[in-house]
């Protein structure tokens, strides 16, 4: 046994101790508070309800970090009984003098049950002034809202925690993440918490558009936002253009607000299509996390994307399956040259870019000096383009994931993949580099299988069944 796996002296002392409930719960009294995490998470994973109950009315730290005890996203029973016995704390006139419970984090990412030694250590959550030391604050309740079907009755059972014992606890959501089709709950659930204090914000597989212009008021109150990520966004059933542009405008128009946005992904958005550039100028900050992937692209707001303010210091760029075959090649140039001093991660996977687009972009490309992650799978280039990127690619040093797409020349009149030429045409390209600089994580991928989607990866992966008939 690996002398990490062994339990330490604490583990053994609690596991002993929980044996007996009763002697457990009368220790707790002296036990000094450095044996306070390791005991609550020993309770929790045994489920030893009354020792749990007491540890948490003994709580002895201003922060408890309840959601990362958690194996799952679904509530279990103990984490209703950790709720009870806070509630039964929250309602007393007198509190137990130990009491310094003021944080209670439900979040099960982001943080160690065992961190819990300074108190509130979340710089998102706002921190109580000095003014109002020494009277009673609202106990603060950190969560992360994922809004569907699945976890509705846990978003309920908190909204309705939160309106029953209004005054006495408030709901802060760091993280937001909706999926239900249904305005009414989801309006609900939003006058709940703190908008103000979202830092993250996603909208997924909403098949009614009309939900964003509905939802527009809410987000113009989320003034921290830095992350938003629209995702799988249909067209669903808009009566006219005109209503489409109306939506889309009002939408558009509260990201005005959102100055503190950083990261912005768009995925699978067929709604939003014709209107990117409308979405993007509204953002008046630069980003430093640019996506637009799997969405059809149109010449207008291929030549305007350059020119846009937020795209000025981009740390991530990615255009993965944006097709740009036949667009020109000169916005994505002039964009890798402004971006140049700050990226440090560029996917353009499955753009279907050939060699005359990829010699436009390379004198730009060389100035990418940041650069740690390429992905350029599902290109059409040819063993001789390839050499010269990789001759480029060699002198940035920082570069440490490379992927490639299998020269062209290996692949026979048929679409079928010629084994030998991969093998002598990819190491070749290796030896490239290796004259050059010592190589991180480099690796040549094919086309995408049209039957299964899988990609053969050279010397990694196994060709799929479709291709091996």
């Amino acid at each position: 046994m690996n002398s990490k796996d062994l339990p330490t002296l604490q583990e053994l002392a609690g596991r002993s101790l929980l044996r007996n409930e009763d002697l457990a719960i009368s220790a707790l009294e002296k036990l000094p508070i450095v044996f306070f995490p390791q005991l609550l998470k020993q309770a929790y994973e045994d489920s030893r309800v009354n020792v749990l109950r007491k540890i948490v009315s003994s709580w002895p730290f201003p922060r408890l970090p309840l959601g990362a005890l958690k194996r799952r996203n679904a509530w279990d029973s103990q984490e209703y009984y950790v709720l009870e016995e806070v509630d039964k704390l929250l309602i007393q006139k007198v509190r137990p003098k130990e009491y310094k419970l003021e944080v209670l984090d439900l979040r099960s990412v982001g943080q160690s049950y065992l961190d819990v030694w300074s108190g509130p250590i979340d710089s998102w959550l706002p921190q109580t002034s000095s003014a109002t030391e020494g009277r009673t604050q609202p106990l603060k309740v950190a969560v992360n809202l994922y809004l569907r079907d699945e976890q509705l009755n846990k978003l309920l059972y908190l909204s309705q925690w939160a309106e029953k014992r209004k005054g006495l606890l408030q709901l802060y959501c760091y993280e937001l993440q909706i999926w239900l089709p249904s305005l009414s709950i989801c309006k609900y659930l939003l006058e709940c918490v703190n908008l103000q204090y979202i830092e993250i914000l996603g909208l997924h597989s909403l098949r009614d558009p009309a939900f964003f212009l509905n939802l527009a008021s809410y987000l113009g109150h989320m003034t921290k936002l830095c992350e938003l990520s629209l995702s799988n966004i249909h067209e669903g059933n808009i009566a006219s253009l005109e209503e489409r542009r109306h939506i889309i405008s009002g939408f558009a128009s509260q990201l005005l607000n959102l100055e503190c946005l950083q990261k912005f992904h768009l995925d699978t958005a067929a709604f939003f299509e014709g209107h990117l550039h409308q979405l993007l100028r509204s953002l008046k900050t630069p980003l430093n996390d640019l996506a637009v992937t799997h969405c059809t692209v149109s010449a207008s707001e291929w030549n305007r994307l350059s020119k846009l303010p937020c795209v000025s210091q981009l740390q991530q760029l990615s255009l993965e399956n944006v097709r740009l075959t036949s667009l020109s090649p000169e916005p994505l140039r002039v964009l890798l040259v402004k971006a140049a001093p700050t990226l440090v991660a560029l996917n353009l996977e499955d753009c279907r870019i050939k060699d005359r687009h990829l010699y436009a972009i390379l004198p730009a490309l060389s100035r990418c000096l940041q650069l740690t992650t390429f992905s350029f799978y599902g290109n059409q280039i040819s063993m001789h383009a390839l050499k010269k990127l990789l001759r480029l690619t060699a002198s940035l040093e920082r570069l440490r994931m490379e992927l490639y797409p299998v020269p062209q020349d290996c692949y026979e009149d048929n679409g079928s993949l010629n084994r030998q030429s991969t093998r002598d045409h990819c190491n070749e390209l290796m030896d490239i580099l290796k004259a050059i600089r010592e190589p991180g994580r480099v690796y040549f991928g094919t086309d995408r299988c049209y039957r299964c989607n899988n990609r053969y990866i050279y010397n990694k992966t196994m060709m799929c069944k479709c291709q091996r008939r």
